[in-house]
């Protein structure tokens, strides 16, 4: 694409967005909002107003957003049943998209996804903002250079207790009626799981790197919002190609001592962090080496990634194949859940879990008879 300024169409005008338009209003040499698509037209001329001194031009539909030739990008935040639509049309018109999370809510629209992106070309990322946090990006590079040496458990915990919630915080979006659009599970996908819990997900997988995850045992548990109709709280545990073990841990019922958000033991030490802190420890250190990090707008990063993946054709760390991978983790948590039983993810991130434990793994051990005696 051409150094000349991005111009960029949001879908949507709620709190998302606005993270987003911020994001955006970061990099004026580069990108600039240029259009919203919003069926309530008070909200979005209130939005523009607020992040574009009213300069963006306001759709009533994407339909007509999408035919604007003065659009080059289109972000999309919207609620989570409303992406796949989202993302084909502006993949068809050939806009370079960004998709908040989830990229969707089944991995048969993931599919259709995948097709249409490849098909077209265009550049596309998804939402997976916290992959831009400092701390993990510090932890990685201490991965990468072997601190720590052999991961053998990664952890990663995506937690909060829900004080206010509000099942009529989202109503004006159907079909969940007077209710709102996150309690009806076919517009929100899942639970607690597939929404705050897709962001420890992708951030277990970003941990994990090239190793593939092969294996998923999910529960899920209601133990705070009494009226919710799935859960609230899960927690997965994912057995890696190499035999590393991952573990998520994900609630709107609880939070965790010291507001750690990830951890990785290996064969030399370990590494864990939060939002604004890292630590590392050798095996023999007698404490952790902490380091403060300051905090970041992790949507700035993203987008400015973004930015750079548009542009100049820079990495992607959420592509289409990676959110897809994501998708699948979490819909095999869900089959496990129901089944009760270990399910098996396929090489091909798009494919279906299937019940039965995968190939094994370089550290397994056999059960011994003795033991179950």
């Amino acid at each position: 694409m051409s150094n000349s300024l991005l111009r960029v169409g949001i879908v949507g005008s709620g709190g998302i967005a606005a993270q987003h338009a911020i994001g955006w209003n970061a990099f004026p040499q580069f990108a600039t909002i240029a259009a919203l698509a919003e069926v309530d037209t008070a909200r979005a001329e209130a939005f523009s107003l607020t992040h574009t001194n009213s300069a963006a031009k306001i759709y009533n539909s994407l339909d007509a957003m999408l035919a604007d030739d003065a659009v080059d990008v289109v972000d999309i935040c919207l609620p989570h049943h409303l992406h796949t639509d989202a993302v084909i049309a502006a993949a068809k018109a050939g806009k370079a998209v960004l998709c908040e999370k989830p990229l969707c809510t089944t991995l048969e629209d993931a599919r259709k996804i995948k097709a249409v992106i490849d098909e077209s070309g265009v550049p596309f990322m998804s939402g997976h903002n916290q992959v831009f946090q400092p701390s993990l990006i510090e932890a990685r590079r201490l991965m990468a250079a072997g601190v720590i040496g052999k991961p053998f458990l990664m952890r990663s915990i995506e937690t909060f207790r829900n004080q206010a919630y509000d099942p009529y915080s989202y109503a004006q979006m159907p079909p969940a009626g007077p209710r709102g659009w996150r309690t009806d599970v076919k517009s929100a996908g899942g639970g607690e799981l597939l929404d705050t819990g897709y962001h420890s997900t992708y951030r277990l997988l970003a941990l994990a790197g090239e190793d593939k995850p092969v294996e998923v045992t999910g529960f899920l548990s209601r133990f705070h919002i009494a009226d919710w109709p799935t859960e609230d709280t899960g927690q997965v545990t994912i057995r890696f190609a190499s035999g590393a073990v991952g573990e998520i841990l994900t609630s709107w019922a609880f939070d965790v001592d010291g507001s750690r958000q990830f951890e990785v033991s290996g064969s030399l030490g370990a590494v864990g962090g939060g939002a604004t802190f890292v630590s590392h420890q050798l095996y023999g250190w007698p404490e952790a080496a902490r380091r403060s990090i300051p905090g970041t707008h992790t949507f700035t990063a993203e987008i400015g990634q973004f930015i750079k993946v548009v542009r100049d054709g820079a990495s992607n760390p959420a592509d289409a194949d990676a959110a897809i991978r994501v998708l699948q983790v979490i819909k095999a948590a869900y089959l496990s859940a129901r089944l009760g039983q270990t399910v098996s993810l396929p090489d091909d991130p798009s494919a279906d879990p299937v019940p039965g434990k995968s190939t094994p793994t370089p550290f397994d051990v056999e059960v011994l008879d003795d033991v179950l005696a």
